[in-house]
């Protein structure tokens, strides 16, 4: 019988530091094909001094939506994927290819060692989580939704056991600033499985949050590594759920800044005519009184209300 074959592929966007040694771990498969999404790096001279096919295209916020892309470039029966981060342990290949020679399995899931803030500790929440980056073709489709989007079609799954020491090292997060980076730009994806704080409020949400993640962690140092990595997490969740509620009552903030900036014009146009602007704050009104949410006499921006007061004559 003929060996199956492995067509691998990655999607590639300004990762020159890392990708040698991701594009490396994949060389063994039959075909390797790497999507770029207009570096501007040196990451797509990187990818053709390994790749058999190079591909570039518009630049888009996350991988989601160019892996259908990607696929349908592939050429074998199985497809082994990679984000452009992600490096596959050595010596993994070889278990990949016992897998598939005889399988018991369409789809595979390997466990990731995540590297946030540029280390990883297996007392963190992270580990050991595993993901889908081996299947049969047809076992798996791709959908646009951020953290869906791996569509099984196939109810026979298998795992590569950390014990043997296949996993997939997932270089991620050097620091603070590219989680947050990343946490912005993932969760103002529209078509994400994103959360909602719910009845409970964002307080209670956050509170909750921060406790799920701890909860994970195997360290009972409230002031070490794992539990700033649990409260990064918890983070993500508590921007994510902000961002569905702002979206959820459709609030517009440049639309409301530019309304402030013309009641503020307004009023420094009145000023300048002789009249004299006075916010009149929350504070300020009797009791009971409803300020509106948004400077003429009676406009009103922010929480406060401007009054239009003339000089006194003489």
């Amino acid at each position: 019988m003929p060996r199956p074959k492995i067509s691998a592929f990655a999607i590639v966007y300004n990762r020159s530091s890392v990708l040698a040694t991701c594009l490396r771990g994949l060389r063994f498969a039959d075909e390797l094909i790497v999507v770029d999404k207009s570096s501007t790096d040196s990451s797509r001279a990187i990818a053709e001094a390994f790749a058999d096919q190079v591909l570039t295209v518009p630049w888009t916020p996350t991988v989601e939506e160019t892996r259908t892309l990607a696929l349908s470039l592939c050429s074998h029966e199985w497809i082994l994927f990679m984000d452009d981060d992600e490096c596959l342990s050595p010596g993994a290949d070889v278990h990949i290819r016992q897998a598939i020679a005889n399988p018991v399995a369409e789809i595979y899931e390997f466990p990731l060692r995540h590297y946030i803030l540029g280390q990883h500790d297996e007392r963190a929440y992270y580990w050991p989580e595993r993901h889908v980056r081996l299947f049969r073709r047809g076992a798996v489709t791709f959908s646009r939704t951020v953290h869906a989007g791996i569509v099984r079609h196939s109810s026979r799954f298998g795992q590569f056991g950390a014990e043997d020491g296949v996993c997939i090292h997932h270089l991620s997060h050097p620091d603070v600033s590219t989680w947050v980076e990343k946490t912005n730009r993932y969760t103002s994806r529209p078509d994400r499985a994103g959360m909602l704080a719910g009845d409970q409020g964002f307080a209670a949400f956050a509170h909750a949050r921060i406790d799920h993640w701890m909860a994970q962690t195997a360290d009972e140092d409230t002031a070490g590594y794992p539990a700033a990595v649990a409260v990064l997490r918890a983070v993500y969740d508590m921007i994510d759920a902000i961002k569905a509620w702002e979206t959820g009552i459709g609030l517009d903030g440049p639309a409301l800044f530019n309304a402030a900036c013309a009641l503020l014009d307004r009023a420094h146009q009145s000023a300048a005519a002789g009249a004299i602007p006075r916010p009149v704050w929350p504070e300020q009104q009797p009791e009971g009184t409803a300020i509106p949410p948004i400077l003429a006499h009676g406009d009103r921006i922010g929480t406060g209300v401007y009054e239009t007061l003339r000089p006194a004559a003489g």
